[in-house]
């Protein structure tokens, strides 16, 4: 099946595999199928996975393993992202030199962060963007420094919270002057210095870990209606805690949490990291995530399915009918499993079932 060869793939990149964990995958590399490798191909880059596989594959000595046109679709796959993530990181070491120079203070978020000190290197974790958070008494001397680097403003995306740039190489940067997650809380208490690994700056201004923690799940679960859960955010918590699993603040990350939903979200990607991928979480955050169902990886991947197609909502069969007549249409949406659609209503009511518990506790 080609969830067990993505499981393994996953496994391999993620995790450094024991003796029978190599010679296992070994055997199924070797005998995955031409469609099993497709199926799983497909899924690698709707979870935005392929640039680690790739990356996993070739530290593990396994690329031999791997018939040569699915091997040269990962292997580009990770050269993209590691050229763009060089462009990012040269990128931003310029701006964050020049704005020290000025005395200003952002705070680096998400991707750019966790592909240069958390993820394993730095063409290993894709990204869109450059988020900051800039105060906003800062806000214009930073435009300035945007400007001065060939940076225009996008006047268009702007929103009340964020404003964006764009520069000549195509880098946008989303810089956010109000973050309503954290509005309230002293914003000292929410930050930490990082010493960078791939930028000549000698330290960046991060979010510390139980802020960094809540950051990412929330994030996720403002796209989940429009994306469904990615494989590839449950991973960026996982990084974060093999690097600061000891400085998390349970209480801290329960109580910085909007509502339940996202308290629920953690606990269950924290228990798929565990029985699925086989990660040992601190002993903290493992002792409350047992209290809760994992996501199971068949799980996650029907959530992304549907959730790409707009189903179970009106519109996505709406749109699902329409691609029976339009091939075009039909091929610009993952291709659905024949009973996606009914496990979801399992799914629903599991989520359903653990909110409740969560709100008991």
């Amino acid at each position: 099946m080609s969830i067990e060869l993505c499981r393994t793939l996953i496994q391999l990149s993620f995790a450094t595999p024991d003796a029978i964990a190599i010679d296992s995958a070994k055997k199924q590399l070797q005998t995955a199928t031409d469609k099993q490798w497709e199926q799983c191909l497909a899924t690698l880059g709707l979870h935005r996975l392929s640039p680690l596989v790739f990356y996993g594959l070739e530290v593990a000595g396994l690329t031999s393993l791997v018939p040569k046109s699915y091997l040269d679709r990962l292997q580009v796959a990770y050269q993209t992202t590691l050229k763009r993530n060089n462009i990012f990181l040269l990128t931003l070491d310029a701006l964050l030199q020049r704005m020290q120079a000025r005395d200003l203070h952002p705070t680096i978020w998400k991707g750019i962060a966790l592909a240069d000190s958390f993820y394993p290197n730095p063409g290993t974790r894709p990204m869109g963007d450059l988020d900051f958070a800039i105060f906003p008494e800062e806000m214009e001397e930073a435009t300035r420094v945007f400007q001065s680097l060939g940076f225009r403003l996008d006047e268009q995306a702007e929103t009340d919270d964020a404003v964006y740039f764009v520069n000549p190489m195509g880098v946008k940067c989303d810089v956010h002057h109000r973050v309503r997650l954290f509005e309230g809380i002293e914003p000292a208490s929410l930050v930490t210095q990082l010493n960078p690994r791939h930028l000549q700056v000698e330290t960046l201004q991060v979010l510390d870990p139980s802020t960094t923690l809540v950051h990412l799940v929330v994030h996720m679960d403002g796209h989940r209606h429009e994306t469904g859960p990615l494989l590839s955010w449950i991973l960026d918590i996982a990084f974060v805690l093999r690097k600061w699993g000891d400085r998390i603040n349970l209480a801290r990350v329960e109580a910085m949490m909007p509502d339940k939903t996202h308290w629920v979200s953690l606990m269950r990607s924290l228990r798929f990291l565990e029985t699925e991928l086989g990660e040992t979480l601190p002993e903290s955050l493992a002792s409350a995530a047992r209290e809760f169902e994992p996501l199971t990886l068949a799980e996650i991947l029907r959530q992304r399915r549907l959730a790409l197609w707009g189903l179970p909502h009106l519109r996505g069969w709406l749109r699902l009918g329409a691609s029976q007549v339009d091939s075009q249409l039909r091929l610009q949406r993952p291709a659905l499993v024949a009973d996606d659609l009914l496990l979801w209503v399992g799914d629903f009511w599991r989520q359903r079932r653990t909110l409740r518990m969560a709100d008991a506790r």
